[in-house]
């Protein structure tokens, strides 16, 4: 990377946009306030960039004979795959085998980590730039003629940071452990976040960038001196950045308590150091390539190619779990995997898979207070010999349900946010924990509980019963379990008081009861017997 070229990728550099018309969003809050919370949430992101092959990632030996029949050259036997107890959770042994503390499995044992199956979205398309877009961005179309200019964290930062890019915070919002900034953090007043793959090369990169003339402090509104000031405080914060990392990972770097295998281990190394030597940064983005598995994705040992990329996913995530725990910062962490779709039911004859539509997603946490671990799923799915027009299987879960979990659950969004940021209502799947819950601002505890939901099950008759202890608007709503919302049962400001409210179900089912008080949103599970 040339020294030029550095300030192409920092935060402030391509926020050029942001000398357009300021837009007035809600709930905003200053640069500092929202990066100096309590909390300091982390987020990790891994792109499983190529199409990850969610059926040999998670094997399907529920449905074992009609596995067998559609892979004859890429199934993976029984006796090689790793069951979780007794139950169908089925893992490709690269997940574990030689991993550090029992890999992905002792994750799921100690329960920090879910398996969500049958994530995608409608009408998929199987291009990997399109796909591609549409996960990061958020927004689902599958039109190539429309731009998709906008990341679904960027246009989340973007609203909630009212002065930004006008003030920039003292560390970066977001760091991608790449070469360049992803889509998901690039919005309409810029990107929110640096790349760098070096902190040393990328302090060097940064070094001396301010220029030695002085900005217009009195500038008259013409072009050139709105146009010099940008760039001036664009190169200020190149190099205020270059330093603030730099000072970071040498703080932090000798703090490691685990020995890093190669490979990706190696990014979460970095991110170790940076936190362990106080950077602020929010979330930290980084990409394993290689999972465009057309041909050789497995070899006859049941090891080769994927086998090696999941194994290279585990020990980045296990290492660097363990060493979040003994350095004291576990409980800050949650990470989530994506992949732009999946691969197809059959294999292709060249020991390998073609794009496919629904996939299966990992998120983890460093503590289990913070993270419902554990296998998602519909009953019954994946199902084999349901595919789609394409014989692609369905998707179940939205991916933005995964992506709600996050913004709303981590990082401090409320569920008005989220539906600007998503353009509609996705309901978190309730994978995490806040690390404090804002409802008992409002709520008062009934039977140690904040809402009661009963009976459950039940016949259909529904109960809801809460106390109030001051006003607050409350939303009551009933979606299905693959998050189609259903029904609204009440959206209305309510005085403190007692409250409970009775409805009716009346097909047999499992829902989910989302409440929302005030910008917190809580999930009931609730069940329908006849």
């Amino acid at each position: 990377m040339k020294r030029r070229e550095f300030i192409i990728n920092t935060a402030a550099a391509t926020a050029g946009v942001a000398l357009m018309n300021k837009k007035s969003y809600s709930k905003e809050r200053s640069v500092e306030e929202f990066m100096n919370t309590d909390s300091q949430n982390i987020l990790i992101i891994i792109e499983l960039f190529g199409g990850n092959d969610g059926l040999n990632t998670i094997i399907p030996y529920d449905q074992e004979d009609l596995y067998l029949e559609l892979r004859p050259n890429l199934h993976i036997p029984k006796e090689f795959a790793i069951q979780f107890g007794d139950s169908d959770l089925f893992l490709n042994s690269g997940l574990i085998d030689g991993v550090h503390n029992g890999g992905m499995m002792n994750l799921m044992s100690t329960g920090k980590l879910a398996v969500v199956q049958g994530i995608g979205y409608d009408n998929p398309t199987l291009s990997h730039f399109r796909s591609s877009d549409i996960w990061h961005s958020g927004i689902n179309s599958t039109d190539p003629n429309e731009k998709l200019l906008e990341g679904w964290l960027g246009r989340y930062f973007a609203k909630i940071l009212n002065n930004y890019p006008d003030d920039i915070p003292a560390h970066p919002i977001a760091i991608s452990l790449e070469g360049t900034i992803p889509l998901m953090l690039k919005s309409a007043k810029g990107d929110m976040g640096v790349s760098l793959q070096n902190p040393e090369r990328f302090y060097q990169l940064g070094e001396g960038l301010t220029p030695k003339s002085l900005r217009y402090h009195t500038p008259t509104d013409s072009f050139h001196e709105r146009e010099f000031n940008f760039i001036h405080v664009v190169a200020e914060q190149s190099e205020k950045y270059s330093q603030v990392v730099k000072e970071a990972y040498e703080k932090g770097k000798d703090k490691i308590k685990v020995n890093y295998s190669t490979g990706l281990p190696q990014k979460f190394r970095v991110i170790s150091s940076l936190i362990a030597g106080g950077i602020q940064t929010r979330v930290f983005y980084m990409r394993l390539s290689n999972f465009d598995s057309h041909a050789q994705q497995m070899q006859y040992d049941y090891t080769g190619a994927h086998y090696t990329l999941l194994n290279n996913l585990a020990r980045g995530i296990c290492e660097f779990l363990d060493d979040a725990q003994q350095q004291g910062f576990a409980d800050r962490i949650v990470g989530m995997t994506t992949s732009e779709f999946g691969r197809r039911v059959n294999d292709n004859g060249s020991r390998g898979t073609d794009h496919g539509a629904a996939s299966m997603q990992f998120m983890f946490a460093g503590s289990d207070e913070y993270i419902e671990g554990g296998y998602y799923r519909v009953e019954g799915k994946p199902d084999l010999n349901d595919l789609d027009e394409f014989e692609n299987l369905r998707h179940q879960y939205d991916f933005r349900r995964t992506y709600n979990d996050v913004l709303e659950t981590w990082l401090g969004a409320s569920p008005e946010d989220s539906r600007d940021v998503f353009g509609d209502t996705f309901l978190p799947l309730g994978i995490l924990n806040k690390r404090a819950s804002s409802v008992w601002e409002f709520i008062r505890p009934t039977e140690n509980q904040d809402f009661l939901v009963y009976p459950n099950p039940s016949s259909g008759n529904l109960n809801i019963r809460f106390e109030l202890k001051k006003y607050a608007r409350v939303i009551i709503e009933l979606y299905s379990t693959i998050g189609q919302r259903i029904e609204v049962f009440t959206n209305e400001l309510l005085p403190g008081g007692n409250y409970n409210y009775n409805h009716f179900v009346y097909n047999t089912g499992e829902y989910n009861i989302a409440i929302t008080v005030g910008n917190t949103r809580i999930i009931k599970k609730f069940i329908v017997i006849r």
